[in-house]
């Protein structure tokens, strides 16, 4: 039997950060995702969709997202298998409960375990449905095993497997190993694909299907999934994302000016070509003299060109000469040192914690205002 494995759309994003026209843009977008990813299920031939939890991002659709989502469903062509998540939980007055759809949709709506016999294709989908924004406690968790009678048999979950506590399923992987299955199709974590266990095909997160921000970086896909019973899955990933988000460190300590700078940044830039499609985030880092990173914002208008949607975050250490510095006897001196193997530490986000707290201290020494009063050196 082939399926395909897909999950954690979030469809509906509110897009906060951005104005009202980018967000509804942003929107559909999404939709066109998962029409992308209907149109692939058709293209590969899939005679079943499953569909991991967090569709949608919001229990209140808005009525473009309902009305395509309906229509959507109704000419898939194939069965499609939904198990709400903790962002689109089934519960009284949601778009699941309320909605009349085709013949073809399954949508597990108790926190109990359920199953959808399939007998034309020989299979069996097992799931349950978050009906709260938490779920704390795992479905399988002494059930008997499936039946294992020559039927495929498949769980359909939105869990989360990394933590034995955990407010979102806290499922294990001992759990769906004792229930016996062929393919564990899970949602919720957005950035672990794979296997979870090392050699082990049959138990997988999908993630995300197509970036909303820097903690999702990268191309989103789907998995196409062949499996029957008893046999080990053959799995292949197929991307359906649109846009990209990624995250780029640059050193600019051997930038001499703003030109050379400017220079390095196009540089970084035409990696990414010129689709439009890239959310780049562009972290400068090592140490630069002052006046070399000016005005971030001038040089995200400049240097993006339509290209690239650029993002500079300014991590430099403003010294003009760190040898300098780092032999004063001052306190300006002591305190560089002080931070010195946190500004050299592998873990950017390590670096960026030295990095602002340096400005900081720096600025406070020398009696200036706080330079990098306000920043922040992650996403919330």
């Amino acid at each position: 039997m082939r399926f395909l494995h897909t999950a954690d759309l979030h469809l509906d994003s509110p897009f906060a950060s951005s104005d009202t026209f980018e967000s509804e843009s942003r929107r559909a977008e999404q939709r066109a995702v998962l029409g992308r990813i209907f149109e692939l299920a058709k293209e590969e031939k899939c005679q079943m969709i499953l569909i991991a939890g967090d569709l949608f991002d919001v229990k209140s659709l808005t009525p473009e997202t309902e009305k395509y989502v309906t229509e959507l469903f109704g000419g898939a062509g194939m069965p499609i298998v939904i198990a709400p998540g903790n962002h689109d939980p089934y519960m009284e007055g949601s778009f699941y409960s309320k909605t009349q759809f085709s013949d073809n949709v399954y949508i597990f709506s108790s926190n109990e375990l359920q199953r959808f016999d399939f007998h034309e294709l020989r299979t069996r989908v097992y799931g349950y449905a978050f009906t709260s924004t938490a779920l704390t406690y795992s479905p399988l968790n002494g059930q008997p095993p499936a039946i294992r009678d020559g039927y495929t048999e498949i769980l359909c979950a939105h869990a989360d497997i990394s933590a034995p506590v955990s407010r979102y399923c806290p499922l294990t992987v001992g759990d769906i190993k004792s229930f016996g299955l062929d393919y564990a199709a899970l949602g919720h974590n957005h950035n672990q694909i794979g296997d979870i266990l090392s050699g082990d095909e049959s138990i997988r997160y999908c993630g995300f299907a197509e970036g909303r921000s820097f903690d999702e970086l990268g191309d989103g896909g789907v998995y196409i999934v062949d499996v029957e019973y008893g046999v080990s899955p053959k799995i292949e990933r197929k991307t359906v994302s649109n846009r990209r988000y990624e995250i780029r460190e640059l050193d600019i300590s051997d930038c001499e000016d703003t030109v050379a700078l400017r220079h390095e940044i196009s540089r970084i830039c035409e990696e990414f070509g010129n689709d439009g499609r890239t959310f780049l985030r562009l972290c400068l880092v090592g140490n630069a003299e002052a006046g070399t990173v000016s005005d971030t914002e001038a040089l995200e208008r400049e240097l993006s060109n339509g290209n690239v949607y650029l993002q500079i975050k300014d991590l430099t250490v403003p010294v003009a000469n760190v040898s300098a510095l780092k032999n004063d006897i001052s306190l300006r001196g002591a305190f560089y040192n002080a931070l010195l193997v946190g500004l050299n530490d592998p873990d950017p986000q390590v670096r960026a914690r030295n990095t602002l707290a340096l400005r900081i201290g720096l600025s406070a020494i020398d009696g200036g205002r706080i330079a990098g009063e306000g920043m922040k050196y992650e996403d919330n």
